[in-house]
């Protein structure tokens, strides 16, 4: 005679399969979230199938402003990264000659601060510049400080901190400031390093979860974007056990503190933000979707809402450049307002003035 323990156990059982299958249901139907714990654990296969997909963005744009190229020959800048405009100047890191160049807004250089050294207003391969209460913020990324100067670009102070150690051709390469002054700095790198880092200190504290991308500042407050999404491979018999890939995948827009990251919004996936603006409660965002660059508006939850510039592809361009440039190299952007639009690409040396029509 069966007893009451041997009937009950078939019937624990269905009833756990039975919830187990329709969390799983309702698993899917949730919307991404930021992982608490990065690098993301998947089999091979999961990976793979991972990398196939994707979902349209704009493919192609109205005609509604008139482009602006600014090239090297013309900027003198070997390599431009941070651009920040203010009162009708482009102030623009030169990363290869270690200095600040300012710009009219013909694109023609007007002046020329700092070189390669560790001296008061000397730079070494500087990569971020913003304003913050009237000052310039520069990310001093060689010499591990920020430098603050005036308009005129007189030295004012400096915050420093301890070096990280980063993967070859990676560097701290955002920066923004909030409300109380705390500055906020952050990197795309597939190493362990990889985080939006506060100074406090001169230290480097990292907030939490780790992610690797870029940063804005609007009304006093930080905001976040993740660039790329990381995939620790699990061995399902090839050869992958414990390999870290850096990939497409979800990305989200956060709210940051040094308290940590919040979760506002999911993005179109694979969105691969490189840059982003946040004016009128608009994000404007360069997209590195597949590699093809657009700027985008985008709304402060997180849909799409119409495309800036689609940029063109280019079959002449120079893919062996990749090998000189970082590991996954910069697209920087600064939007005065909806008329005004700023985008560099470090890649092809080119500086973009988008001037509304």
């Amino acid at each position: 005679m069966l007893n009451r323990k041997h009937i009950a156990m078939p019937v624990i059982g269905i009833f756990c399969i039975t919830l187990l299958l329709s969390a799983c249901g309702a698993e899917k139907d949730k919307p991404r979230t930021l992982q608490q714990t990065i690098p993301i654990y998947k089999t091979e296969e999961e990976y793979q199938a991972q990398l196939g997909e994707t979902a349209p963005l704009f493919e192609s744009h109205p005609d509604d402003y008139i482009v602006h190229q600014w090239p090297e020959e013309q900027t003198g800048i070997s390599r431009p990264y941070g651009i920040c405009v203010v009162d009708d100047y482009a102030y623009v890191c030169d990363f290869d000659n270690s200095c600040i160049v300012k710009l009219d807004m013909e694109g023609n250089p007007v002046a020329s601060y700092g070189e390669q050294g560790t001296e008061e207003g000397n730079f070494s391969n500087p990569t971020a510049i913003t304003c913050h209460d009237g000052l310039l913020y520069v990310l001093d990324q060689g010499n591990y400080r920020v430098q603050i100067f005036d308009m005129e670009m007189n030295y004012q102070r400096e915050e420093s901190y301890k070096p990280v150690t980063f993967q070859p051709r990676d560097y701290l390469q955002d920066i923004a400031v909030d409300k109380d002054g705390i500055i906020f700095l952050s990197v795309w790198t597939n190493a362990n390093t990889y985080a939006v880092y506060y100074i406090s200190d001169e230290r480097l504290m990292a907030v939490n979860p780790r992610i690797s991308g870029c940063l804005a500042e609007y009304q006093g407050e930080i905001y976040a974007m993740n660039t790329f999404e990381y995939s620790t491979i699990l061995s399902n018999g090839s050869t992958s056990l414990g390999a870290t890939y850096m990939s497409m995948g979800a990305n989200f827009f956060l709210k940051c503190t040094p308290a940590g990251l919040e979760q506002l919004a999911e993005l179109p996936y694979k969105y691969t933000p490189s840059d982003f603006c946040i004016v009128d409660d608009m994000i404007y965002a360069i997209s590195l979707h597949g590699y093809e660059r657009q700027i985008d508006r985008i709304t402060m939850d997180g849909q799409l809402d119409s495309a800036v510039h689609v940029f063109e592809t280019s079959p002449e361009r120079d893919w062996s450049k990749v090998t000189v440039e970082p590991t996954t190299f910069p697209f920087y952007l600064d939007v005065v307002d909806d008329d005004h639009i700023y985008a560099v690409d470090s890649l092809w040396k080119t500086i973009y003035y988008f001037e509304k029509r």
